[in-house]
């Protein structure tokens, strides 16, 4: 996890959508406690982590905890009475609560059954949050730029807004968030899940990270687990997290022993156990924040993200420059697009903030029919560039540049990227984060895993280097046979020793091997780094080509 600081929430400015913007927001994780870090973040579907306090003490009676069951309600709801007519009373400013002008306040005064349960399991789950303040501070303004449109979408369907918490349980607010089990997303969906659900899935676009699918999704399901469940949010959110086959089998098992059936007497897996009590104790919690001295971030209850359907398929860096912001900011804002690039087939929708968007409306206007858009093409048995450029109304030398192949050597299996609406004479804008026209270090750090069909001449083709110097890395003849699986070093050792030695004393690093499909953006955004400390830590530039085998090393704190 990447190490850093923040500074206090209170010297926020009260427009937290435009201070968000000017920030390096990234969806990783801060260094909270070794328990946060080790599990509770992005593991809440699989592994809950033990209760522990920031100061480590685990063992919590129920006199420490100072709670009682109605406190945080009736406070809420004297508070509620007091801004309701703070427009026509004189009151003293500590009688308002501190979030009473966030969307937290909104939240806080649509929890519908959370206040019903009081028991001890609760009371852990709430006196865990009261200890941990840094983690309920960072969570809560992680969710910047989602949670006014979740709450928003919640409330549209009428629904309790204790749903509208559960992403804090499920991901940490984490768009990018993957459990050991592969769930995925906001919201923590399995794949067989997301498709039952239609969220959309392949090389381009996962609707599981996609904030607004996802949440559509999510809410559907609950939905439907709620009928399903004789409207029972406990077990709708147990089957949620369990499975709902499980909690049908667990009912079944205490229906025929003349057991009671409710959520806290049905045998369920420990994680459920922990699951649905920790979403209560945080709706609880986030009752009133003020009785627990907790600070929520003070996220405005406006929009901060604004949506734009595009119509066709656009390069995400396009979008930036058009927006007149950077692109890692555009990428987060869209965790959905796996690629540099929106789907060709759709969806083409943007989110962007909202004041940004008539600057991008007018540029995108402006720009006409001549935006340059990306098709990926696997090359087959008997193709060749120049048929490849022919059949795509392209030209060899174009897909050289933007595919930075040296000779017109192709090999089946490959991909290519190809321009698409390409006319002559118009200047080529490659895709930032997968394209090298500008590479002038193509070499990566770290090894290079052989492939089936590989060869050191093809190897050294691809990385710019020569077989001569390849076979001299590695110790190895200039007509020796690879074999796959093998691993090749792309740099003398002198280089990567000094590079280790650069870095001497920080993180450990991480061996990292690009997948098909990766992309310099989408493996910042999963390890909660920037793609320059990549390409530094690599010795690469930022627009250069990764390939499937290559290894890239990790500094993760």
């Amino acid at each position: 996890m990447k190490a850093g600081s923040r500074s206090t929430l209170a010297s926020r400015p009260p427009d937290a959508a435009r201070a968000f913007r000017h920030t390096r927001f990234r969806f990783h994780l801060r260094p909270l406690t070794a328990l946060i870090a080790s599990g509770f973040l992005l593991q809440a579907c699989s592994n809950l982590p033990a209760l522990t306090t920031e100061d480590g003490d685990s063992s919590v009676s129920g006199s420490q905890r100072g709670y009682t069951g109605n406190s945080a309600r009736n406070n809420r709801n004297n508070r509620q009475q007091l801004v309701v007519n703070a427009g026509t009373v004189d009151i003293a400013n500590d009688s308002l609560p501190s979030h009473a002008d966030t969307v937290w306040y909104r939240v806080s005064n649509g929890l519908q059954f959370a206040q019903d349960y009081h028991n001890e399991q609760i009371a852990e789950e709430i006196e865990w949050f009261r200890s941990n303040p840094r983690y309920v501070a960072e969570v809560t303004e992680r969710a910047t730029p989602f949670i006014y449109d979740i709450v928003q979408e919640v409330e549209r369907r009428h629904l309790p807004l204790e749903l509208a918490l559960l992403p804090v349980i499920e991901s940490a607010f984490n768009p990018m968030a993957r459990s050991s089990q592969d769930a995925a997303g906001l919201w923590q969906f399995m794949a067989p899940t997301a498709t039952s659900m239609g969220l959309k899935r392949d090389w381009w676009y996962d609707g599981r990270h996609d904030p607004v699918a996802s949440t559509s999704a999510a809410l559907d399901y609950l939905e439907a687990l709620y009928s399903q469940f004789d409207e029972d949010w406990l077990l709708a959110l147990a089957a949620y997290n369990a499975g709902q086959g499980n909690v049908q089998r667990a009912i079944r098992r205490n229906q025929q022993r003349g057991q009671p059936t409710d959520f806290w007497s049905l045998p369920l897996p420990r994680e459920t156990l922990r699951h649905v009590p920790r979403l209560l104790g945080l709706a609880h919690v986030m009752a009133d924040p003020d009785q627990f001295e907790l600070t929520v971030s003070p996220v405005p209850d406006q929009p901060y993200l604004a949506s734009y359907d595009v119509g066709e398929q656009i390069d995400l860096s396009l979008v930036a420059t058009l927006a007149e912001l950077e692109s890692e900011l555009v990428y987060q804002l869209n965790p959905g697009y796996l690629q540099w690039a929106t789907h060709p087939e759709g969806p083409h929708t943007i989110s962007l903030p909202v004041d940004s968007l008539p600057v991008f409306e007018n540029n995108l206007s402006a720009l006409g029919d001549s935006r340059i858009t990306w098709d990926r093409y696997v090359i087959q048995p008997g193709d060749t560039l120049s048929g490849i450029a022919s059949r795509f109304g392209s030209q060899v030398g174009v897909l050289q540049q933007t595919n930075n192949l040296v000779g017109s050597r192709i090999v089946a299996g490959d991909s290519l990227l190809i321009p698409r609406a390409y006319r002559a004479g118009e200047t080529l804008s490659p895709p930032s984060v997968v394209l090298a026209a500008t590479n002038t270090q193509p070499v990566p750090a770290g090894q290079y895993t052989v492939r089936s069909g590989d060869s050191l001449w093809r190897i050294a083709n691809r990385y710019r280097m020569s077989v001569e110097e390849l076979a001299s890395w590695n110790d190895i003849e200039i007509n020796s046979v690879l074999r796959p699986g093998q691993r090749l070093r792309l740099e003398p050792d002198t280089i990567a020793a000094a590079d280790v030695s650069n870095i001497s004393g920080g993180p450990t690093p991480l061996q990292y091997e690009v997948r098909s499909g990766d992309s310099l953006a989408r493996i910042a955004r999963e390890h909660g780094v920037s793609i320059d400390e990549i390409t530094r830590w690599n010795r690469i530039g930022r627009s250069s080509v990764i390939h499937p085998g290559q290894e890239l090393v990790l500094y993760l704190e």
